[in-house]
């Protein structure tokens, strides 16, 4: 019998996908407690899983692959979710959710169209950016503190050009490259 095993970090970026449509239909039906317990177990899974897999030795392509489109689907559902729950602080921050939506997706579209793969490109500016969103989306959702969503989401503009500089540099889809400073150094081989 063949096995089937599945590394955990793995395990951990499968679970943060399955949240996903619990975390929707948690928000479509006003459950803010269980939405947010979720979330934040889904955020604790994105910061386990790839220590994790490097820590036991498990870094793998298809890892990192799972673990981006993880990150994606989460990131793209949760301003829905969040328009569920909170629609008045939704509207009034629309253009920093706009930005930052759009400076997570455009990058990812453009590699996606160059490599016909969607890299995992983990950069140090996007780890610092998620750890931002992370802290600074509960405030503004809990608490109405605007600033720091703000600033995060303003941050989301760099992290993008530290991507697509990447990929515009890179001739084939790559995977933890931690700055475009790191992308030039490869492209020079």
């Amino acid at each position: 019998m063949r096995d089937l095993h599945l590394p955990f970090p793995n395990l951990l970026s499968a679970f943060r996908i399955a949240c996903v449509p619990l975390l929707l239909a948690l928000a479509w039906h006003g459950a803010v407690e269980f939405f947010l317990g979720g979330l934040a177990l889904a955020l604790v899974s994105d910061v386990l899983d790839g220590a994790l897999a490097r820590r036991l030795g498990q870094a793998t392509d298809f890892g990192a692959r799972l673990d981006q489109w993880a990150d994606f689907v989460l990131w793209v559902s949760l301003p829905l979710a969040a328009w569920w729950l909170w629609p008045a602080i939704l509207a009034r921050e629309a253009i920093y959710v706009l930005v930052a939506l759009v400076c997570m997706l455009l990058p990812t579209a453009i590699a996606g169209a160059k490599y016909r793969a969607m890299p995992g490109y983990h950069t140090w500016s996007v780890k610092l950016g998620a750890v931002a969103m992370g802290i600074s989306v509960p405030l503004l959702l809990l608490f109405d503190v605007a600033w720091p969503f703000r600033v995060a989401a303003l941050f989301q503009m760099l992290c993008a050009i530290d991507e697509l500089g990447i990929t515009l540099l890179l001739a084939e889809c790559r995977h933890d490259v931690p700055s475009v400073f790191h992308a030039m150094r490869i492209r020079r081989g």
